[in-house]
């Protein structure tokens, strides 16, 4: 454990604060009994001058009654002698100092001015006995006496009875044992209270320490041992108080969260055994492009070990390649794609190894979201996807000549009316060389030339009809070509147009010329309208139509064949496009036809949807995206 700075540790801020506290309740307490020791002293001193102004006062009514009063000086000057008393003066009814103890004072005279005096006569009734403390120059602070000498019927023998007031006794005593008694007691007071305060705060300090801090240290200890790992590591209990009853809480905490973490490890264990098990290649990467995890399938594949490859970027670790992949719409980055628009996006990769293989793979990037929903980790699901790809191409292929067959009439007679006009044509120019009569006319340059041009438009009207059949005829390749979509549509409905006429059915062609090209693989688009052209075709008995729509969309290309024959029920819609299945079953239906269209159309990118009402017809839509130029 690091340390702490002194300042920091606990028992020196417990310690910092009963001192804190210790001062600011001793402090007013001890300026309380620095102020009553004072008042007591003062007190005292008042009682003593009390006590020797009566005295005086008693020997002066004695002497005067004797009629010694010559004899007051000697008493006053014995009774200055006294320890503490400084100096003892007479003064008559004007302030004149008539006995005194100090020579100084002899004659003197005492006015209004002088600070003992204004203490009886601020007063409206002055009472007969006051104190003062005065400060003088010599003497320093002096506790000074005032008592008023009435005049009295036993002195009118001396003193007119029309005065009150026959003199003033003052009497000053010295402070410096009283301060030296405060301050004695003050400086025995300030130790006792500093003993009192060391003492307090170390019986305090020590308990704090064996009560708290060894306990709160050592359950600090304990939490430092599971912080960095130690999960078994398990805090003392010892007492039953507030800190005992925290380290057992502290414990079952510790002891849930080592249940907790064992439950995620299995659960983290077995997740990574469910998709290591899984024989398609998963990986999940960050909005930086770098690797987060992935599968024993993926590590597999590029070679490497999974410590080594977290935190690269993945176009390094699968295509050792420096830059992004292709952002080409056949070859886009999906996880780019996901970030960007936070939904899962499909790509096909199509590439041809070293050893001269095609190979197909399906990339699936799903998004991963954070609780305030943003997306901070995309998950890849890449799949070899090369065999089944080999398969449903077969399939379609085979689909594909099946429809052929069925086409094979009307495509007969279409061949037909160009071969018959071809066979006319150079059975004429044969009879007319061969079999000319003596007197005919040679036949002209004109003429010739007029049989060839027929004989080449037919040529060229029966070869255009053979290109579209080898062009419906060849296999399918992947979506990497753009592709014209109403032009595909047009040569595909040439190819119906005669076996619609006979049936009686109009078919309606409403190309929208603005339609853009798409990315797309014109063999199997081609197979898609004919399958779709073909069920329309079937589903009408007798007189009917088929229309054909194209139109463009901000993001897509949309493709509707509608036709207003017999309609799907309600029971058949969501199977329509499952292999095998068929409501056409004794006239040639396989289940295959809207399966492999399904198919097809999704591996170029696109969707496939049916509205329909029984005896209403049904409309198919196909809907492309625009080829985004934007990450070219």
């Amino acid at each position: 454990m690091k340390a702490r700075p002194i300042h920091r540790r606990l028992n020196v801020r417990i310690g910092g604060g009963l001192l804190a506290a210790l001062l600011v309740v001793g402090i007013p307490f001890f300026v309380f009994f620095y102020r009553f020791h004072q008042e007591q002293l003062i007190e005292g001193l008042r009682r003593s001058s009390a006590d020797v102004s009566q005295l005086i006062l008693m020997n002066l009514e004695r002497r005067m009654v004797e009629a010694q009063p010559h004899l007051l000086d000697e008493d006053v000057r014995q009774l200055s002698t006294y320890a503490g008393i400084e100096r003892i003066a007479i003064l008559n009814a004007s302030g004149e100092v008539k006995v005194t103890s100090d020579r100084e004072l002899d004659g003197r005279i005492f006015t209004l001015r002088d600070p003992s005096c204004r203490i009886c006569h601020d007063e409206q009734s002055p009472l007969p006995w006051q104190t003062t403390i005065i400060e003088e120059s010599r003497r320093g602070r002096v506790f000074r006496s005032l008592m008023l000498i009435a005049n009295r019927p036993a002195c009118f023998d001396c003193h007119s009875s029309s005065h009150h007031l026959n003199g003033i006794l003052l009497v000053d005593l010295s402070m410096a044992q009283a301060q030296s008694q405060l301050r004695s007691g003050m400086q025995k007071m300030l130790g006792l209270a500093a003993v009192m305060v060391v003492v307090t705060i170390g019986v305090l300090s020590g308990l704090i320490n064996r009560l708290v801090v060894r306990r709160i240290n050592r359950l600090w200890r304990t939490m430092m041992a599971i912080r960095q790992g130690n999960l078994g590591e398990r805090a003392q209990v010892d007492g039953q108080d507030e800190i005992g009853e925290l380290a057992e809480s502290f414990n079952r905490m510790t002891a849930r969260l080592a249940e907790s973490v064992r439950e995620i490890e299995h659960h983290k264990e077995y997740l990574e055994s469910v998709i290591n098990s899984i024989e398609d290649e998963i990986v999940v990467v960050d909005r930086d492009l770098r690797i987060v995890t992935a599968n024993t399938a993926y590590l597999l594949k590029c070679g490497r070990r999974k410590q080594d490859i977290l935190g690269q970027a993945c176009f390094l670790v699968s295509q050792d390649s420096s830059v992004p992949c292709n952002q080409s719409l056949a070859e886009r980055c999906p996880a780019q794609a996901t970030f960007k628009t936070g939904r899962v996006n499909k790509v096909l990769h199509r590439f041809v190894t070293s050893d001269g293989q095609e190979r197909y793979i399906e990339i699936y990037c799903y998004p991963l979201r954070d609780d305030a929903g943003q997306v901070f980790q995309a998950i890849e699901v890449k799949r070899d996807i090369t065999e089944r790809r080999f398969l449903q191409a077969h399939l379609s292929h085979s689909e594909r000549l099946a429809t052929l067959g069925l086409l094979a009439s009307g495509i007969s007679h279409e061949i037909n009316n160009p071969l018959a006009s071809i066979i006319a044509c150079t059975e004429g120019i044969q009879r007319r060389l061969l079999t000319r009569p003596p007197h005919a006319a040679a036949m002209t340059a004109e003429e010739f030339q007029e049989y060839l041009e027929l004989i080449h438009k037919e040529a060229m009207r029966a070869k255009a009809i053979t290109d579209r059949l080898l062009i419906l005829s060849r296999r399918s390749q992947s979506p990497t070509d753009l592709v014209s979509p109403n032009q595909s549509l047009s040569e595909t409905l040439s190819l119906l147009r005669f076996q619609a006429e006979e049936r009686g059915v109009e078919i309606i062609e409403e190309l929208d010329p603005r339609v853009p090209h798409i990315r797309a693989d014109d063999p199997g688009l081609r197979q898609v309208f004919l399958n779709l052209l073909l069920n329309a075709l079937q589903a009408i008995e007798g007189p009917g139509q088929i229309r054909v729509r194209t139109s463009a969309e901000p993001e897509s290309v949309v493709i509707s064949i509608e036709d207003t024959g017999c309609g799907i029920a309600p029971e058949d819609l969501p199977r329509i496009f499952e292999p095998f299945f068929s409501r056409k079953a004794g006239r040639g239906g396989t289940g295959l036809g809207l399966f492999i269209s399904k198919v097809l159309v999704e591996q170029m990118g696109g969707t496939i949807t049916v509205q329909s009402q029984p005896g209403e017809g049904s409309c198919f839509v196909i809907r492309f995206p625009l080829e985004d130029t934007t990450d070219a």
